[in-house]
């Protein structure tokens, strides 16, 4: 009987001192845009590009809930809906629906097909979301992986299409965790493509908890939380073509205008700009 009376207090002993190693649990990580479940900070009501009105954004309980796009006509004609469905915040779905437009002759169809649906699958790590999309009018099928960091930004994205190479995209971040370097990787090849550099303000980025940028996109203009001040791509030969992007901000530090530059090759080989994009910002 002493013999199980000390080796209950041996088991007991260990218990507690197994316990007492454990380490603390680690914080949910924070997400970012859209896969995580902050309200907006200021909700971007709309976006002008050269003085036609582009893209309309809705919320509901100060989350983004959808836009409507707009071809620039001879007046703005709203050509297509982008909707979120949510869970408690956290994003499931979200679709696109397009109306088929003739420039030639300014028509634009009254009814929208449904083009692309975007399914948040649920997560199988604390690290990883993964997202499958399709294409409505082609039966194309993409499956999307995304990396966070502790922080809970996106380090990297794996995507593999029903056809064609897989690739994987790397997005480099600064302490401030804004993206400054972004490559693409196929699977066929080893060589690095669409090379970008970026440098930025350090004003806030209304997109960035939109998690789409003003064309309704999930592009690198969304996916860092200061606003791009110059972007270079760099093309097959491994030249850097640069655009800039100049910005007025309201007194709350967003911007309320963009003028975007863009840099271009021309016939000749020689580095030339377009005429400047200006993109006017209106908060609700």
């Amino acid at each position: 009987m002493k013999n199980i009376f000390y080796l209950v207090l041996l088991f007991a002993a260990i218990s507690c001192s197994s316990k007492a190693e454990e380490p603390d649990p680690l914080p949910p990580i924070k997400y970012q845009s859209h896969f995580g479940v902050d309200t907006v900070d200021v909700k971007l009501k709309k976006v002008s590009r050269n003085g036609m009105l582009l893209i309309e954004y809705s919320y509901n309980k100060g989350y983004l809930s959808g836009f409507k796009k707009y071809v620039a006509f001879s007046k703005p004609r709203f050509f297509s809906t982008g909707v979120f469905t949510r869970n408690g915040g956290v994003p499931a779905k979200f679709d696109i629906a397009v109306a088929e437009f003739i420039p030639e002759t300014e028509f634009v169809s009254d009814d929208q097909k449904a083009r692309s649906t975007f399914q948040f699958n649920a997560a199988k790590t604390d690290s990883t979301r993964e997202v499958s999309e399709q294409n409505l009018l082609t039966s194309a099928t993409f499956s999307r992986s995304y990396l966070f960091n502790k922080a809970g930004f996106i380090t990297q994205q794996s995507v593999s299409p029903s056809t064609g190479d897989s690739y994987v995209v790397t997005y480099v971040r600064t302490s401030e965790n804004n993206v400054s370097q972004t490559w693409s990787i196929k699977k066929s090849q080893a060589a690095k493509t669409d090379k970008s550099d970026y440098q930025y303000d350090t004003s806030k980025n209304p997109f960035f908890k939109l998690g789409i940028d003003w064309e309704g996109d999930f592009s690198n203009y969304a996916i860092s939380p200061n606003n791009i001040l110059k972007e270079t791509i760099y093309n097959a030969n491994d030249r850097g073509v640069k655009s800039t992007y100049a910005y007025e901000y309201l007194p709350n530090g967003y911007p309320k205008k963009i003028t975007i530059t863009r840099g271009f090759i021309n016939i000749n080989g020689e580095e030339e700009t377009t005429t400047p994009v200006v993109l006017e910002l209106e908060y609700y």
